[in-house]
């Protein structure tokens, strides 16, 4: 524990500590190149959020304002990555449960509050240059708040693709790819009307102002076909611009603000086309051990 403690705070570039009292005059100063981090195999993520929107029910009109607030546990099995190959596999599997509570800041919206329990598996290959192949499959299920009743619940396996470019030594862009089939039972009849595929692309730019302040403007397309809808299918078109400030505490312990225009368009009559602008934010701490 001793010899441990001042490796805490080691950097690249900063002078490595003797190994024993004289050293430096025997053999002259060391410096550190690059530190490796210890092999972690588990990860817990806890997450507050609370956000404004002026559309909570996302319809078309009337508009009715809410606030949100979603609280997020999360543990997993996720191994530090292993070499395989030119690149780097990462695999995990754990637990997701959500609360959404929509009654805050004077809303007498909380008869629609539900809880989200998620059980996941997930990979991802990271190849040289920067390219990154992943997938995931998720179970779902959404229960009521009121008597905990299940109301939806939903297969969904997904894959995509990623490509990050380092702009400058502090400025990164991310482009990614990624579809995904939703096999879903809902309570109310057709019990699978709500089954659709995915196809999604964003695109995010991250900028370091300081070592603690990442700034991150972003856009996301999302396109969803409800094949099972009647009497026709409904092809969906959801467009999120946004944007996000996070204040690093320390590597573990952060504070994100927000805000993100998401605009729906549908060729479905029976259905409403939608615009909800959305500002909050959220404090999340992730522990690997």
């Amino acid at each position: 524990m001793e010899m441990r403690q001042p490796l805490i705070s080691l950097r690249p570039g900063t002078n490595a500590p003797e190994i024993y009292q004289g050293e430096n005059s025997d053999v002259g100063p060391q410096h550190v190149l690059r530190t490796l981090p210890p092999r972690t195999f588990f990860s817990v993520r806890l997450d507050s959020q609370y956000l404004y929107t002026d559309n909570v029910l996302l319809t078309q009109h009337p508009t009715i304002p809410g606030t949100e607030f979603v609280n997020t546990i999360q543990a997993a099995f996720a191994p530090s990555a292993y070499k395989i190959g030119p690149g780097r596999f990462s695999p995990s599997a754990g637990y997701l449960s959500q609360w959404f509570n929509y009654e805050m800041g004077n809303h007498d919206l909380g008869v629609i509050d539900f809880n989200v329990q998620t059980a996941f598996a997930s990979a991802k290959y990271q190849f040289p240059r920067n390219w990154t192949a992943f997938g995931e499959f998720d179970y779902n299920r959404f229960l009521s708040q009121a008597n905990y009743q299940e109301f939806y619940r939903e297969f969904v396996p997904s894959a995509g693709v990623q490509r990050l470019l380092q702009v400058s030594d502090s400025s990164l862009l991310a482009f990614t790819l990624q579809g995904d089939y939703h096999s879903s039972w809902t309570i109310n009849p057709p019990n699978n009307s709500q089954d659709r595929a995915d196809g999604i692309f964003s695109v995010s730019f991250a900028y370091q102002i300081t070592p603690k302040i990442v700034v991150q403007p972003y856009y996301r397309f999302q396109y969803t076909y409800y094949h099972r809808s009647d009497p026709v299918h409904n092809n969906n078109y959801l467009n999120s611009f946004g944007i996000s400030a996070s204040y690093y505490f320390t590597p573990n312990l952060s504070l994100r603000i927000f805000a993100n225009d998401d605009i729906n368009e549908t060729d479905d009559p029976m259905l409403q086309k939608y615009h909800a602008y959305n500002f909050g934010a959220d404090l999340s701490w992730v522990i690997r051990f």
